[in-house]
């Protein structure tokens, strides 16, 4: 090991260059991998809602003055029933994919440990509007569906669907069918019986770190009263005609709600399949960017590398033919050089890891990114470490190659 340590400190502006590039290339590539993975997340993740372009959205019904009579968006809810070519209709207060009303809470297993973060959905016909696929359990009675609350209905007692994902957060043994779930950690929290659990829902918003709660989500039946933004979700039999159904809903919202809407602020119908496109647009747009920047950068690692282990290997081609010489193999020759880099790369990785951790501490406190996981460190190490040892592999050989005759006359 001295052999190939000793050369490295009598020449070392080489070295250190080596070490400086591939310590900063290691704290590029580790915090843009934590970011990639967390753009990734919402776009791989299923959403769980069924036929997305056979389901029509119409939101942003913001009601001039007082909040909605529940009596008229029924029978608005109603109209849309009528409407040739619909299934089934829900009134709800908030929606996959749709951020302007957001209901999340901690919600806790009764008399158990388990605590997660969701985010709720209230309304009527709701998993069979969003077509989800239940897994367990049974779906709300029509008795169920047809409870007005006072409120919003988040602080009362009743029947709840959660998501596979949740519960197994919260009811870690696979038992979560008649368990109870407070929302809330007061004494006078709302209680929500589990009757029944669906593959997939995705959260109508997007955290910095998605890894764990995107498919933590709950149903309530019924319809919340005194609630400024409703909404109807409308599920069209085919796809054949969604176009005219969409048209049909536009027309029977402006009839039923449009003289009491808030001038200026236009209602929008769409399908669920656009909006998620629109919702995703932007991780994806992320997703690009990020690993372009991640691609160059380990390019330009790559190529700096190999230039600098090239200019290295040719300065010292009388030491290597001077070896080859006194009885060196190529393959000696060619292992030398790549111990060498290795202990380079891991010195370099080394302050990578370090300064990896710096830049993301940086990106926390500017950006309110959350910390870096400690296993993306030894997942940039790896790369680092693949990267300098394809980099170095072409001098190297080139190296092992050179003839003793020629390498001892090249002074």
């Amino acid at each position: 090991m001295r052999h190939i340590v000793k050369p490295l400190l009598r020449h070392r502006m080489m070295p250190l260059l080596v070490v400086l590039q591939v310590a900063l290339a290691c704290a590029i590539a580790c915090n843009a991998l934590f970011l990639l993975q967390q753009k990734l997340v919402p776009i791989l993740t299923p959403d769980g809602v069924g036929q997305p372009q056979q389901l029509v959205v119409a939101w942003n019904l913001a009601p001039r003055g007082q909040p909605w009579p529940v009596s008229t968006l029924r029978q608005t809810a109603a109209e849309l029933r009528a409407i040739p070519g619909v299934t089934v209709v829900s009134l709800a207060g908030s929606w996959p994919m749709e951020t302007m009303a957001q209901m999340t809470g901690t919600v806790l297993a009764d008399g158990r440990d388990g605590k997660a973060d969701a985010v709720i959905y209230i309304g009527d016909h709701l998993r069979s509007t969003l077509d989800l696929k239940l897994v367990a359990g049974r779906d709300f009675s029509a008795t169920e569906d047809a409870v007005v609350y006072k409120n919003i209905g988040i602080d009362d007692d009743g029947p709840t669907i959660i998501t596979r994902a949740l519960a197994n957060r919260l009811f870690p043994d696979g038992h979560a069918l008649g368990k109870v779930i407070r929302i809330g950690d007061q004494a006078d929290a709302g209680r929500r019986t589990v009757v029944g659990v669906v593959a997939h829902l995705m959260r109508n918003k997007f955290s910095q770190d998605n890894r764990e709660d995107i498919d933590y989500s709950m149903l309530f039946p019924g319809t919340p009263s005194n609630w400024p933004v409703p909404m109807f979700g409308v599920r069209v039999r085919s796809a054949a005609e969604v176009a005219s159904v969409l048209k049909a809903v536009k027309a029977t919202v402006q009839r039923e709600l449009g003289p009491n809407m808030i001038q200026g602020i236009d209602p929008a119908y769409e399908t669920y399949g656009d909006m998620r496109q629109r919702m995703l647009a932007q991780p994806k747009a992320a997703v690009w960017l990020l690993s372009g920047v991640s691609l160059i950068v380990l390019l330009v690692a790559l190529v700096g590398i190999m230039g600098m282990t090239s200019y290295w290997v040719q300065q010292r081609t009388r030491q290597i033919g001077i070896r080859r010489a006194l009885g060196a193999k190529r393959s000696d020759i060619l292992h030398h050089i790549q111990w060498e880099n290795l202990m380079v790369m891991s010195a370099g990785i080394l302050l990578g890891m370090v300064l990896a951790y710096a830049v993301n501490l940086w990106l926390m406190r500017h950006y309110e990114l959350t910390r870096l996981p400690w296993q993306y460190l030894p997942l940039g190490a790896v790369l680092m470490l693949a990267l300098g040892q394809l980099a170095v592999l072409s001098p190297a050989l080139r190296a092992a190659k050179v003839p003793p005759v020629v390498a001892t006359r090249s002074v």
